[in-house]
Formats: C-alpha cells, sequence, structure tokens
C-alpha cells in the first residue's frame, strides 16, 4: 500500500458534511441532499422520546431527493449456498481477524474450524507494514463478493483530509487474501466516515454478497444505501432505498444490526434492534427486495421493560438448519448470567417467537471480554456461535477460541475450547470481521487527572491541578468527569495518608522535606494546615485520605487511588509495627467505604514489590473489586504549563475508543483534559 495512506497531522476524519452530499464511482453517481448544518444530536422539534420512529415517508424504490429513479438489477440462478466465510473452501465457517500491531504493522489472520466446529491458531492471510493502515479509520465486513464460494472481506476506510474508499480483499481458498482492489473513492466533502454504519448480505439474491450503509447525516436524516457487488467482488455506485426526515425521530446510535435470510427468499435482509429513550427495545425487519433495496420496515418483538438496549448485541444465523435465519440477542444481564435469546421471521414479516437458546451462570463469561461471529463451523448445515475471549482474572492475558455449536432443535451447547495462547496476542487489539460491523459504542467513563508539567523538574513542580481536595474534585466533576485519579501518600512512619503527590513538600508554604519524613500533626513541618502555595489551587490544604474519600463520595464520583511509590518506606518496613499501623491507614478508609462508593487503588508498575505486597494485602482484606476494571490512560501527549491543545490526542483517543469501545460497554477512559475529551466523545458514542 502506497504512502497516501499514512496519517497526516491533524484532526482525524473531520465530520463536516456539505450541504450537498455527492456518492459517486466510476461514471455513475446518484446524490442525496443533506437539509441544513448537520448536527450530532436531534434538531429542535425532534422529539426525544418518540415512541417509535415513523415508517412513513419516502416508499421503497420511490425516487431519492435528489430525484434519482429506483435501481433495478438482473437477479441470476442461484446455487445451493454453503456456508459464510469459508476461508479454506473446506465447507466449514472460519473466523478472520485484523490485528493491529503495537509497531503500526496490520494483519488478517485466519482461524480455520476442525470437524467438531474448534478454532485452530491463527494463520497469517494479508500484512501491511507499518504506517500504512490504521484500524480505527476502516468499517470492516466479510462475505462472498466475487460468487465464487470463498470469504471476502471489505472494508470502508476514512482518510485523514475527509476522502473516503471501499476496499476488498479477496480469499485465495487458502486461508490467505489477495491484494487490495479499491472499487469506491469519494473525494473530501461528500461522504463523512464516522456517518457510515455498514452490512453485508445477498439483497438482491445473485451469488454474491453486496454491502448496505446506513448513512446518519447528523442533521437528523438517514437514508439506507446498497453497493451492489460485481463479479470481481469490487462494487457499484451505490443507489438508496429508504430515507427518513428528521422529523420522523430515526436515531443510528439507537440500532443494532445483523443480516440474514429471514424469510427464506434467497435474499438477505436486514435486521434493527432499536432501543428508544423511553426504555422500550423493538425488532424490524427491512425485507431484501429483488433489486437489492430494501422494503418499508416492519416491527415485530417489542419489551417495554425488562430489556436494556446496551445489554444486547444482535446476530444472525440458521440455527436449526431449516433454510432461514434467525436473529439472535446476546444479552447480559444486570445478575451476570448471559443468554442468547433467538427470534424468527413470521409470515407477516415480523420478528416473533422469542426463544431462549443458550444460557450460561453468572460468573462464566465477561461480555466485554468477548468477541463473536455466527457460522457452520463444524459444516453440519446449522449455524454455530464462536467468541474469542480475553481473560481478566488469573489468567490475564490469555486469549482463547470458544466454539457454541447448534443441536437440530436450534439450541447450542458447547463451551468448545479451541485454540489458546497466553503470550503474543493483546485481545483489545483484535477485531473480529463480522457481516456487520458494530455500531457507536456505548459511551465511556471519563476520569480526570490534573494537569503536570512533562519536562523536568517535573516531580518539583507539578501540584498545580491535581484533584487532592474538594476544590478539584469539584472542577473536574464541572468539567463532565465521572471520576478522578488522585494521589496517596503517607507521612512519617506510616502514621497517617494523606492526598499529596510530590516526593516533597515543595509547592506547600513552609519548609521542605520529603513527604514521608515528616508528621501529619506533630513538629513544626508538620503537613497539617499547610496550604498549596502556587497554581489555580493556591490556598487549599492537604487532605487525608479518609477526608478526601468523603469529599468524593458526598460528590458522587469515583476514587482511583494512585499509591505513591515513597509511600514503600512505611509498607514495607522491616519494622512489623511501622508496616502494620501503615497498612492500616491504606486498608482501613476503603474498608469503611467500599459499601457506599466506587473504590480503585493502584501503584506504579515501577513499584515491583509494593505493587505485590498491595494486591496480596487488598485481596486479604476482601478488597479485589478495589483491583479491578481500572480506567485506561488515553492521552497522546504530555501536559505542560500553559497547557498544549486538546487536538493533539485527537488520534490518539479515536484509537483508543475503537480499541476499548463496544456497543455493550466501554472501559473508562483517564484523562489531563476531561472537558475536551467530553465534548470529543459527541456523535462518536451513545
Amino acid at each position: 500500500m502506497n504512502n497516501r495512506m499514512k496519517r497526516p497531522t491533524g484532526i482525524v476524519c473531520a465530520a463536516v458534511v456539505c450541504a450537498l452530499l455527492g456518492l459517486q464511482a466510476g461514471t455513475g453517481s446518484v446524490s442525496a441532499q443533506v437539509r441544513g448544518e448537520p448536527v450530532a444530536v436531534a434538531p429542535a422539534g425532534a422529539a426525544e422520546d418518540t415512541e417509535l420512529p415513523q415508517v412513513s415517508g419516502v416508499a421503497a424504490g420511490s425516487a431519492d431527493a435528489a430525484g434519482s429513479g429506483a435501481h433495478v438489477a438482473t437477479v441470476r440462478a442461484v446455487a445451493e449456498r454453503g456456508p459464510r466465510h469459508d476461508y479454506n473452501r473446506d465447507g466449514r465457517s472460519d473466523m478472520v481477524a485484523w490485528y493491529d500491531y503495537s509497531d503500526g504493522s496490520d494483519a488478517m489472520h485466519t482461524f480455520a474450524a476442525g470437524p467438531d466446529g474448534s478454532l485452530s491458531g491463527p494463520l497469517k492471510g494479508w500484512e501491511a507494514t507499518e504506517g500504512n493502515y490504521w484500524a480505527e479509520h476502516m468499517k470492516y465486513v466479510t462475505g462472498d463478493f466475487d460468487g465464487d464460494g470463498t470469504g471476502d472481506v471489505a472494508a470502508f476506510y476514512g482518510y485523514d483530509d475527509g476522502k473516503v474508499s471501499l476496499f476488498t480483499w479477496l480469499g485465495k481458498g487458502d486461508g490467505k487474501f489477495g491484494t487490495r482492489l479499491t472499487s469506491w473513492t469519494v473525494a473530501p466533502g461528500n461522504w463523512t466516515f464516522d456517518a457510515i454504519t455498514a452490512e453485508a448480505g445477498d439483497f438482491d439474491g445473485d451469488g454474491r454478497d453486496d454491502i448496505a450503509a446506513w448513512y446518519d447525516y447528523r442533521n437528523g436524516d438517514d437514508k439506507l444505501f446498497t453497493f451492489l457487488a460485481r463479479s470481481d467482488g469490487g462494487f457499484a455506485s451505490p443507489f438508496s432505498s429508504f430515507a427518513r426526515a428528521a422529523a420522523d425521530g430515526w436515531e443510528v446510535g439507537r440500532m443494532k444490526f445483523a443480516t440474514g435470510d429471514y424469510d427464506g427468499d434467497g435474499r438477505d435482509d436486514l435486521g434493527v434492534l432499536y432501543g428508544y429513550a423511553s426504555g422500550t427495545v423493538t425488532l424490524m425487519s427491512f425485507t431484501g427486495e429483488p433489486g437489492g433495496g430494501f422494503a418499508e420496515p416492519v416491527r415485530g418483538w417489542e419489551s417495554t421493560t425488562g430489556w436494556t438496549f446496551s445489554r444486547a448485541t444482535v446476530h444472525s444465523g440458521d440455527f436449526d438448519g431449516d433454510g432461514r435465519d434467525s436473529i439472535a440477542a446476546w444479552y447480559d444481564y444486570a445478575d451476570g448470567h448471559d443468554a442468547l435469546i433467538g427470534f424468527d421471521l413470521d409470515t407477516e414479516g415480523e420478528f416473533g417467537n422469542r426463544r431462549e437458546i443458550l444460557n450460561r451462570p453468572a460468573g462464566w463469561y465477561e461480555r466485554s471480554r468477548m468477541k463473536m461471529v455466527t457460522g457452520d463451523y463444524n459444516g453440519d448445515g446449522r449455524d454455530d456461535l464462536a467468541t474469542v475471549y480475553g481473560y481478566t482474572d488469573l489468567r490475564l492475558g490469555t486469549v482463547k477460541t470458544i466454539t457454541f455449536t447448534a443441536q437440530a432443535d436450534g439450541t447450542l451447547t458447547g463451551d468448545l475450547h479451541g485454540w489458546e495462547t497466553e503470550t503474543g496476542w493483546t485481545f483489545d487489539r483484535m477485531r473480529l470481521v463480522e457481516r456487520h460491523s458494530e455500531g457507536l459504542p456505548i459511551c465511556p467513563t471519563v476520569f480526570g487527572h490534573g494537569g503536570y508539567p512533562a519536562e523536568a523538574p517535573g516531580w518539583e513542580r507539578d501540584q498545580i491541578r491535581q484533584p487532592n481536595h474538594p476544590t478539584g474534585l469539584a472542577q473536574q466533576k464541572s468539567w463532565g468527569a465521572a471520576g478522578v485519579e488522585a494521589d496517596l501518600q503517607l507521612t512519617k512512619d506510616g502514621t497517617k495518608g494523606v492526598m499529596w503527590h510530590n516526593k516533597s513538600t515543595r509547592g506547600l508554604t513552609g519548609p521542605t522535606a520529603d513527604a514521608n519524613a515528616v508528621w501529619w500533626a506533630t513538629g513544626a513541618d508538620q503537613l497539617k494546615d499547610r496550604t498549596i502555595d502556587r497554581g489555580p489551587y493556591k490556598g487549599e490544604t492537604v487532605y487525608t485520605f479518609r477526608e478526601w474519600l468523603d469529599s468524593a463520595r458526598s460528590q458522587n464520583m469515583a476514587a482511583l487511588v494512585e499509591l505513591k511509590g515513597e509511600a514503600g518506606q512505611s509498607l514495607l518496613n522491616s519494622d512489623a509495627t511501622i508496616r502494620e499501623t501503615a497498612w492500616n491507614e491504606v486498608i482501613a478508609p476503603i474498608k469503611q467505604r467500599i459499601a457506599s462508593q466506587q473504590i480503585m487503588i493502584y501503584t506504579g508498575s515501577d513499584n515491583v514489590d509494593l505493587k505485590a505486597a498491595l494486591k496480596q494485602r487488598i485481596e486479604a482484606a476482601g478488597l479485589g473489586i478495589t483491583l479491578r476494571n481500572h480506567p485506561r490512560w488515553v492521552d497522546g501527549i504530555g501536559w505542560e504549563e500553559p497547557a498544549p491543545a486538546a487536538s493533539g490526542n485527537y488520534a490518539t483517543w479515536l484509537n483508543r475508543l475503537s480499541r476499548y469501545g463496544l456497543p455493550t460497554t466501554s472501559v473508562p477512559m483517564a484523562t489531563t483534559w476531561p472537558k475536551e475529551l467530553k465534548s470529543w466523545l459527541s456523535g462518536r458514542c451513545v
């Protein structure tokens, strides 16, 4: 791949859509009018609590807003279809993952299925050198795009300058992929990459999978486009068959997509799980039509209570082998157990016949650690469900494939374990390629961290913005943070836990000394009642650990506590009395409050002995929950006064949101720019 794919300096994928959206490829074009300046939320007049998206409006096949006519395609006879995404032509579905290496290189790896449905170790099927692709700029789908019976991969790619392209990698039949084919490109100012949600399926029934793209104009308007596949695996110019205006109340952030032949007519359809602001959840079907467009949506199963939209992901498969796909929702219940719920399409085109086809007890699986894709992995004519699982417990770092195989009645069984590795693979860097791209992720909880100078002598000067006191907590909350990272030190001989970052008392009124060499309330250099002598928090006093935790609780903020390495002077002291006194100052305040507030604790990775002791002590106290599910640091640049522009973080933030964000959950994110991160996330998550 040439160097023009490399990331230029600047903001990634600027979300500015021109008044005219031109959709073009080759010599053909279809355009759609955008009404007004695109925005990330529904405009005034579009009710937030619309009970149901309106299904009146532009009829299927009618002229779109720019006046283009209905698209008609010739439907060819289709031979009996083999298993989807079979990359090695052995009659069984396989799995492919895009892996984003830490050195900037990328590769696609194929996990071949065996006769029992278990998945083997990865085969590198294609690779690109450093800097040529950026995974966060891609929306992947899989399908047989040239109709040869071998699975292929396609992706929309969003360039930094606003250009968007559609690529295809054709499967070779041995688990590997050929050179990238580019079949469609639009110049900056036409399509906006972030506004596309892609789904693959054979929508016109010609034996080749096509791509459907739901486009969110960000002013509230929506359209559904189809890119019909060509015989070479590329795609023709897109056309639209469904459109809604902002007033109709559709929001792509409330939609989760899947594709499958739900009515058994040989054409794939589009299934949608829609979650309303009121809490109602419903399933809709968009039936595929002979030309590759879609009929008006039909509403089916609905739940007004008991289902939470963010806890469900949708998948499709013919789990009972009857020739008709079902839509299935993996649901992560609040009590920790998980279930796969199947729904069939009835003769009226409505999803119904709700039934549980898989159930797993609480504690078996954590949905945020699963990447799932359906397929016929054992070649018996029934679709199964496979997952790549990333462990977080004592097997932290282990990645494993697991298959749930379908039975004759359409239920799934198994927990069939396949390939496993403890090293060399990072779960968050894997992106499984499905028939549909994932929707917008759940917005992460943002943790604020005080700014600090990145250059020497930073340790002497960095107590200018740390939220180690109620004022700092309140300011972080006003910026949109739901939690904060702050710093725990111990005074001489571990006698008092205090919230202070620096190694010394420099930055406070009074004499300068090592923080762990002074007493809390004894001596001329005691810490109690001393105040910060510089920066925006000048005049703030030093707070004890207990006082700070109480302030965080009163402001309803989660507490992420960094136990500073200097505290090892007392926590690892050879004198048992000093050691136990010090640990009591760390553990007792947490134990007294953990039932009523969220508290997490860690120490830096350089503090090897202290880290081991902290883990042992915390777990022995029954506080193991405080060691897990910590936020990820997401900033890409350091801090200096005056603060550098937050835009220097945009590329890193996009990468982290792509890696950690899921439609069901998101890993919390910690930043020195909470206000700016919250603003940047608007429109990129729900």
